[in-house]
């Protein structure tokens, strides 16, 4: 092989399997097979997630994922010369540590050739309340919010699952051969890992979930549409159950004030003598009130 034949004039991307077959690449397959011979790349392929290393004038990085079970590494040659050396972090949020749009989209196409296989589960996040915490306490905190969200999805996933950030506050979770309870009770997982983490923090973080499956549609957008609808569905359910609070605290709030003034009204009138007992009985309804108006607020 000649050197011209490894020199490099841009990013070089591969998606390959465990059996060492090219699924994509930025180039043709022959050239392909030679990059990864000459740089040892199918010696040093990840027992983790993660591996990066120079070889000569090339950055390599190489990151792996499973899709039915299936092994599959995603090969980014980089040449030192470029700009963008550190070229395979992208695949790595920087933020929340999930993968990020860019490893999405280069496992996309992959992923959509097994969705008539085996079940497949996408999960959608959203961040209710980001704009709030930016406006109220600054983008710092807003950027905590979503380590926080990555963080938990992190937690509560297994390791052939895979979690993303999608775009600013939106996360995609992918759950492979897993039923509507288990992608239910995943949900709950991250729920419990963002309160655990928002007690720390001492930071209110709300999220809203939407899911869809293979099941019904063969096309990932599909997937990703209907699992949008189910996220803003719950966004209006939400906003739905606001409001029927907000008016319960409404009216609570008008009975504590009827009591209050009608037992400061008893208490200061000089031609109405009124009994301990009268007193006490109104102070415990107001007390009531007070204390179911706290717990709803």
């Amino acid at each position: 092989m000649y050197k011209e034949d490894l020199e490099i004039n841009g990013i070089i991307q591969i998606i390959m399997n465990q059996e060492h077959r090219i699924y994509y690449s930025s180039i043709d397959n022959k050239r392909t097979y030679n990059y990864l011979k000459k740089l040892k790349i199918l010696e040093n392929l990840p027992i983790d997630l993660h591996v990066q290393y120079a070889t000569g004038d090339n950055f390599i990085g190489i990151d792996k994922f499973y899709i039915c079970d299936e092994l599959y590494y995603i090969i980014i040659i980089n040449p030192k010369s470029s700009k963008c050396c550190n070229c395979s972090k992208t695949l790595i949020d920087d933020v929340t540590g999930l993968y990020s749009r860019s490893y999405w989209e280069q496992i996309n196409s992959e992923i959509h050739c097994h969705l008539s296989f085996k079940d497949l589960s996408l999960i959608l996040i959203d961040i209710d309340n980001l704009k709030k915490i930016n406006d109220s306490y600054g983008h710092l905190e807003g950027d905590k919010a979503i380590k926080v969200v990555g963080q938990a999805i992190q937690k509560s996933i297994r390791k052939e699952d895979i979690g993303i950030r999608y775009g600013g506050d939106e996360f995609i979770v992918l759950l492979l051969s897993q039923d509507k309870n288990a992608v239910d009770k995943v949900i709950k997982r991250i729920r419990r890992q963002i309160y655990k983490q928002t007690v720390k923090e001492n930071i209110d973080i709300q999220i809203s979930a939407g899911v869809a499956s293979n099941n019904d549609f063969y096309n990932m957008e599909d997937i990703i549409r209907t699992a949008d609808k189910n996220l803003y569905k719950e966004k209006k359910m939400k906003k739905s159950e606001n409001r029927e609070k907000m008016d319960t605290l409404k009216e609570l709030k008008e009975q504590i004030e009827v009591m209050r003034d009608e037992l400061n009204k008893q208490v200061i009138e000089k031609d109405k003598v009124m009994s301990n007992e009268d007193i006490l009985e109104l102070s415990q309804k107001l007390e009531k009130l007070i204390v179911k108006y706290l717990k709803d607020a």
